[in-house]
């Protein structure tokens, strides 16, 4: 199997050597600093494991498997989480009852995200009443999507870019607007054309599609083990809600829904709750299942 190191921080794979109890499964790690943002990629291995399950701190990591024997976990670490050491914990359980816990310590490091300084006429921050509870709804639909996962992995090898363009806004981007901080940007805006066929960046579920206030027309991807991707400002749906979806499927057309100015495509992603760069996904472990 060939892994490949996403913006991220998979190093190559280094096996740890065996210790007398590890009768179960072999840790192979990544990089020992992970930024905030990005994603960590761990492999396990073992040919009578019967289950893989893993932990940071509160936060359930899940494990697929990716090849016979070969079990492989995303790590989300959000934009915002405090720098400084983290432990992730695994535990495996053999066919044969036996069970092994083992741990990996790695550190988070900060990251230095773009700003930029705009203002606006106060009548575009005046909100009525009934468009911010709207708002609030919305928000706690979505928070609520992603604490849930799915326990299997639904995406296979790697990422898709869902549309061909350049990115106009990065991820992380901090607005100040009229002198006030803004929430930052938990995605990356891509620069299309009215229209533009938007991709499903990989093979998943499409649990929800609606038109909210802030990114209009609204469609979010489930690819398994708590990783989500999501599609903003569309013009037009593609895919039903509840379908399920290949990689490289349309399941859209780029738009100007919502609090927009332009047409382009918000693409973003979560990983275990944690909001991460879409981009590194382009990059992520490239597997033969």
């Amino acid at each position: 199997m060939k892994l490949q190191a996403l913006g991220l921080l998979c190093l190559l794979l280094l096996a740890q050597p065996a210790r007398a109890d590890d009768n179960v499964f072999k840790v192979a790690r990544g990089a020992e600093t992970v930024l905030q943002g990005e994603i960590l990629s761990i492999i396990v291995s073992g040919q009578d494991v019967a289950e893989i399950t893993g932990h940071l701190e509160e936060r359930a990591i899940s494990f697929a498997a990716v090849q016979d024997g070969v079990y492989l976990a995303l790590v989300g670490i959000d934009m915002e989480q405090k720098p400084g050491p983290r432990r992730l914990v695994i535990n495996g359980r053999g066919v044969d009852g036996a069970t092994q816990e083992s741990s990996i310590d790695f550190r988070v490091k900060p990251k230095r995200f773009a700003e930029e300084r705009f203002s606006v006429p106060p009548s575009f921050d005046q909100l009525d009443q009934a468009t911010l509870a709207r708002i609030r709804s919305e928000s706690e639909r979505l928070d609520k999507l992603w604490k849930s996962a799915t326990p299997v992995r639904l995406w296979y090898g790697p990422f898709l870019l869902p549309v061909k363009g350049e990115v106009s806004s990065p991820f992380g981007l901090r607005r100040v607007i009229n002198g006030l901080k803004r929430a930052p940007h938990n995605g990356v805006d891509l620069k299309a054309e009215l229209g533009t066929e938007i991709l499903a960046a990989n093979h998943g579920r499409v649990v929800l599609r609606d038109e909210f206030f802030f990114s209009g027309k609204t469609l979010v991807l489930d690819h398994g083990g708590g990783l989500y991707t999501m599609y903003f400002h569309l013009n037009e749906f593609q895919a039903a809600e509840g379908a399920n979806v290949h990689k490289g499927e349309v399941i859209g057309k780029v738009g100007m829904t919502g609090r927009v100015t332009g047409p382009h495509l918000h693409w973003g992603a979560r990983l275990q709750g944690a909001r991460v760069d879409p981009l590194a996904l382009l990059k992520a472990a490239e597997t033969s299942p």
